[in-house]
């Protein structure tokens, strides 16, 4: 355990029980997630957040079905979807892309995301993701992967 001192208040943090939390975290997951999702959040550099909240990725592009603008249907609130500019022109796919990619289940991602939005923008969305999700999702759909600018 090492101690820091901040502000004159003592903060206690043990980085070797972190470490063991982890990999317990880890192993708790196996069954429960699919194999290249697991593999990637074993990666180094993988934000302990993913571990907390593990991401979920479709099985076949095809399965995203969502609005191929945003002017078609009811799109849920709490991914941000964008709305039509003026003129019609659509704007800002690229961050609640980001954020169904990162926090929405398998489900959620079929419902809010078009397979032609996402490979369009995919260069563009890329960056803003952790290097786990990236991985899985270009691993699974070469398409993702052939685009990297």
């Amino acid at each position: 355990m090492v101690t820091v001192a901040h502000d004159e208040a003592d903060f206690g943090i043990d980085f070797d029980g972190a470490a063991a939390t982890r990999g317990e975290i880890l192993h708790a997951l196996r069954g429960r997630l699919d194999d290249d999702v697991l593999r990637a959040l074993q990666h180094p550099g993988t934000p302990d957040w993913l571990l907390s909240q593990p991401f979920h990725v479709v099985q076949h592009l095809e399965e995203l079905h969502g609005p191929a603008d945003a002017a078609v249907g009811e799109l849920d609130p709490r991914w941000g979807m964008p709305g039509a500019g003026r003129g019609g022109e659509l704007v800002n796919w690229v961050g609640p892309y980001r954020q169904v990619l990162m926090y929405g289940t398998a489900e959620e991602q079929g419902s809010a995301l078009h397979a032609g939005q996402l490979v369009a923008l995919w260069s563009e969305i890329r960056p803003g993701i952790p290097t786990a999700i990236v991985q899985v999702w270009e691993q699974r759909f070469p398409e993702l992967n052939a685009i990297r600018r």
